[in-house]
């Protein structure tokens, strides 16, 4: 059986709790909204894109210690806990990254980012419909999300074997792609022939 690995590629979170974007572009900055009552403090926009770097550049360690101050003190923004989440899900500390998201999605129940690292978290634990749940989440938020679409095709194969879901998802994944992805392009071919097997076992 070929090898799935999660994609982290879009993760995340260049928002204080409102709106999400890439990692991989420019240097982070924190993006405000006119539904912010009023100004973000300069310090925690500051402290934001500093514990961003820190994720970028794989400090997982000090991005927990990092994330986890930033909680303390503006424990009010999902996308702290978020972004504390996703360097718990780095160290390997499900329980806590489970934590942490449940404490996002408290504060903004539609905050599209949680759903995606809940996921991979939810699947960590053994807790597959839960993950298949989150993730269905994630893909209601942001349809276009190439990674969400990937990590459930993962979800699908290796822990719910659905062959079918597996690979529409990861069709999907591929269709949103700017350039063909050649490992998703094995894994299609892959489940397109497992598939096909499948059904000539059924019908023998």
């Amino acid at each position: 059986m070929l090898i799935r690995f999660a994609s982290l590629l879009l993760l995340v979170v260049l928002q204080i709790g409102l709106q999400g974007c890439s990692l991989l572009g420019a240097k982070p900055e924190v993006v405000d909204s006119a539904q912010q009552e009023k100004p973000l403090p300069p310090e925690l926009i500051e402290a934001y894109n500093a514990g961003l770097e820190l994720l970028q550049d794989e400090e997982f360690e000090a991005a927990e210690t990092h994330w986890q101050s930033l909680t303390e003190q503006y424990s009010e923004f999902p996308g702290c806990w978020t972004n504390l989440a996703l360097a718990q899900y780095r160290l390997e500390q499900f329980s806590e990254g489970l934590d942490s998201l449940n404490k996002a999605v408290s504060l903004k129940q539609d905050f599209c980012p949680a759903y995606k690292i809940l996921g991979l978290v939810q699947r960590e634990l053994g807790q597959f419909s839960a993950a298949e749940s989150s993730y269905q989440t994630a893909v209601q938020c942001d349809p276009a999300d190439a990674e969400v679409r990937y990590n459930l095709g993962i979800l699908y194969d290796l822990y719910l074997h659905d062959l079918a879901k597996a690979l529409e998802q990861y069709q999907r994944a591929q269709s949103m792609m700017s350039e063909p992805d050649a490992t998703l392009a094995i894994w299609i071919a892959d489940l397109e022939r497992r598939s096909t097997e499948q059904v000539a076992g059924e019908g023998s």
